[in-house]
């Protein structure tokens, strides 16, 4: 089975699709997917593929993030349309017909490949990239909400020198701001010497 057979069995995150919001998503490959898959939860939750309803707040609503704050923190150019989060709430999102990953914590831009290729990637061979295994163990068979739960570290894994398998769930919302704030303290402070992490599990 290929990335896009399963995003293509799971069920729609919305009924219907919001042509206007459609029609602003200026990367064609990334409108043809939302019109035949209107944002999804795949992999067990793990991928989150966003969608285009009437309802342009949702926290998977792919128009939330056309506008999204942060976009100039992270660098990114007025023509890279984010399209996706994996479990650890980084954002996929496409340039040029090429698919990166956004790392919330660091603000890398990380080449994955093509856009057709890594949708026609086995899932054996990207599964486990995007999370396959933990969204098994965590979500499978669970209501994972309209702001989808993700799995943060209980560590930044910046600041991990071996990464360990210790997490929390928080909702996608709030790990993108997690992992935002903690880009803006490092990016203040590159030596780290004044780094209060305290936030990262705040409630």
């Amino acid at each position: 089975m290929r990335l896009i057979d399963e995003i293509m069995r799971c069920a729609p995150l919305f009924d219907r699709v919001d042509e206007v919001s459609l029609s602003s998503i200026t990367t064609p490959r990334v409108r043809a997917l939302l019109r035949a898959k209107n944002g999804t939860l795949a992999l067990s939750g793990a991928l989150v593929l966003f969608g285009c309803g009437p309802d342009p707040s949702a926290p998977v609503h792919i128009s939330r993030y056309k506008d999204w704050q942060a976009r100039g923190d992270y660098c990114l150019k007025n023509g890279d349309q984010i399209f996706a989060a994996d479990i650890f709430g980084d954002l996929r999102f496409v340039r040029d017909d090429a698919v990166y990953r956004l790392d919330g914590e660091t603000g890398d831009h990380v080449l994955l490949g093509e856009f057709d290729v890594l949708l026609n990637q086995q899932l054996s061979a990207i599964a486990e990239e995007l999370g396959g295994k933990l969204g098994r163990e965590h979500f499978a068979n669970r209501g994972i909400g309209t702001d989808p739960l993700r799995l943060l570290p209980t560590r930044p894994f910046m600041m991990q020198e071996h990464v360990r398998g210790e997490f929390f769930e928080v909702p996608l919302t709030r790990a993108i701001d997690l992992k935002h704030r903690l880009f803006i303290a490092c990016r203040d402070d590159p030596e780290g010497g004044g780094i209060d992490c305290s936030f990262w599990r705040e409630h």
